[in-house]
């Protein structure tokens, strides 16, 4: 579970409220991440639980107290001997981060009021419990050494240091006209990600929950003026749900199909993820207590596939774009070898020791200034351009082959991934996932289970005379493709979309006009642009596809192409698979 800044604001409202002024009278640790404080009220006694794990940590007020281990860990042996009978005198956030103090005071010597603070940071997986007295660290839950972070350290004795403060306009308070005009009107990579840039306070989920409920497309790269005015809109609705109306405010938990909670909203939401549901609360607590007691479910492998396919997506896009970065570089090598010629040609005019120099370029004759080393005689500084040209030279000779790799892989990954969404049996997922593992992507079992047989492509017997075949996934791709086909049947493919191979195999020299409507259908529908209008289909003799060597599963070339462009029609596409010859 992700809270983000906003949520923190309302707990840290709602913390206020309900623990202000109470005391601390038992302290305890049911496990090595989570710490209980039970605490006296006026009228009453409840215990606020903190908790430090990495993948959902949070803090909840509850009536009851969990159970304690027979030996307390020797951290709650000192928060016990430092803070209990202390008061809670003060609780508030850091800006609109995910950092919560509680001040807490005590009676000391000489009847001196001491003054220590407790530091939550519900920070994800670097979440962290810390205590602290007048700015130093008393100890924390986690450590963090100065080999581990050398600008950030966490340990008895240091300055406690926060986190970097956020840049950008605070989502709560900033003028919503103010926040949108800080988007520009079109950005490279997602608007999403560029509202969280400019903003304080929010992530992913509450952005997406912005755009869609300003009736902005979630993949949209750009923004109309209408697009503005709706989304200042629904900032200042946002702002106002959260800061003012405290009565009528609501709260949503999201839940996946595992039955976990990846965050929780203090405001009602337009926009419900896919394979989640929706979770109503009149209070913040509340939705902490309910996500909680989540029992998480085991999850079908389809599901879990998924999960591990995207997330590769997600580190092979990233290196993508840190090999553009590095070929963008390495473009800079003729410069390097421009250089180097020119301050060859105009050697005797260069002095030793001297810091730098002016010759005359020699392809276009201007002027260079060159940066020379002391150090190094005229011939050595030329011998270090040439080095500097020569690996930069080869640099991107292997940046351009290892982009086109990564390139590749994410094509596959995507090919694989829409694979996923046509699973229907055992033996069809086994077959992915053995793919994942050939690629290194899953590890490989000790002991592999056998599954019974093999999947095979999907078979319309369209009339006496012709057959339809569909390829599920990449090895069924293969069998359609390579060993069902033969050098004048029809293979279809939808153009450059991740998709199914299709094969139209018919005794006649050219299959019905509605066979191949169908098949066009089909390819079309069993690709990644299924729910678009006027999809294009490449249409070639099987003769003409062939399967580079080395190439992954289901790549293949192809020539000779005919391109047709089908609107995929469901209610058709189901009949055709309904069919009773359909197998």
């Amino acid at each position: 579970m992700n809270l983000e800044g906003i949520a923190l604001y309302t707990l840290t409202e709602y913390l206020k409220q309900e623990i202000t002024g109470s005391r601390i009278y038992k302290i305890g640790m049911p496990s090595d991440h989570i710490v209980c404080f039970s605490l006296k009220r006026v009228h009453d006694a409840i215990h606020l639980i903190i908790d430090v794990n990495g993948a959902s940590p949070a803090a909840r007020l509850t009536s009851k107290a969990p159970d304690n281990p027979q030996e307390p860990p020797a951290f709650c042996m000192l928060l016990r001997k430092q803070l209990e009978e202390g008061k809670i005198t003060r609780i508030h956030q850091y800006g609109l981060d995910r950092i919560i103090e509680l001040e807490i005071s005590l009676l000391g010597r000489g009847s001196q009021i001491i003054t220590k603070q407790i530091i939550v940071e519900l920070t994800g997986k670097n979440a962290n419990l810390i205590l602290a007295e007048s700015g130093q660290i008393v100890d924390s839950i986690k450590h963090v050494s100065p080999i581990m972070n050398s600008v950030r350290v966490i340990q008895p004795g240091y300055i406690y240091n926060p986190p970097p403060l956020q840049t950008g306009l605070n989502i709560l308070t900033a003028s919503p006209e103010a926040i949108v005009a800080a988007l520009p009107d079109e950005v490279t990579s997602s608007l999403w990600k560029q509202l969280v840039k400019e903003t304080t306070g929010i992530g992913k989920a509450t952005a997406l929950q912005l755009l869609f409920a300003a009736k902005v497309p979630l993949n949209a790269t750009y923004l109309t003026p209408m697009d503005r005015s709706r989304l200042a809109s629904v900032i200042a609705d946002l702002q106002k749900a959260v800061t003012v109306n405290y009565s009528a405010q609501t709260f949503t938990a999201i839940i996946s199909n595992s039955n976990l909670c990846q965050t929780i909203f203090p405001f009602p939401i337009a926009y419900v993820p896919e394979n989640c549901r929706p979770e109503t609360f009149p209070t913040i607590n509340e939705a902490l207590c309910y996500t909680a007691l989540l029992q998480p479910v085991k999850l079908p492998d389809q599901v879990l596939l998924q999960k591990e396919i995207l997330s590769e997506l997600r580190k092979t896009d990233k290196k993508i774009c840190a090999l553009q970065q590095d070929l963008s570089h390495s473009n800079d090598a003729d410069t390097y070898r421009i250089i180097a010629d020119s301050l060859m040609a105009s050697l005797y005019k260069v002095h030793k020791g001297a810091e730098s120099c002016t010759v005359s370029n020699i392809y276009d004759g201007n002027s260079l200034q060159v940066v020379l080393s002391p150090a190094l005689t005229p011939a050595e500084n030329v011998q270090k351009y040439y080095k500097k040209y020569n690996k930069l030279k080869r640099a991107k000779e292997e940046v351009a082959i290892q982009l086109a790799e990564a390139r590749d892989m994410r094509t596959w990954l995507e090919g694989v991934e829409e694979s996923l969404q046509f699973v229907t049996t055992r033996q069809e997922t086994e077959e992915i996932k053995e793919e994942l593992q050939k690629a290194g992507i899953l590890p490989v079992p000790r002991r592999k289970m056998q599954i019974s047989g093999k999947s095979s492509p999907i078979q319309i017997i369209f009339s006496d005379s012709t057959t339809i075949y569909i390829g599920k996934n990449n090895r069924q791709n293969e069998e359609a493709t390579f060993k069902i086909g033969t050098g004048s049947d029809l293979w279809l493919h939808v153009q450059k979309i991740p998709g199914s191979h299709v094969l139209i195999k018919s005794t006649l020299p050219e299959p019905e006009p509605e066979a191949l409507n169908a098949a066009i259908q089909l390819a079309a529908w069993f690709s990644k642009a299924r729910g678009s209008s006027q999809v294009p289909v490449d249409c070639v003799p099987r003769r003409f596809v062939k399967k580079p060597s080395g190439a992954k599963p289901g790549f293949v070339v192809f020539t000779n192409q005919k391109t047709f462009y089908a609107t995929p029609d469901e209610e058709y596409i189901k009949n055709l698979l309904q069919m009773n010859n359909a197998k």
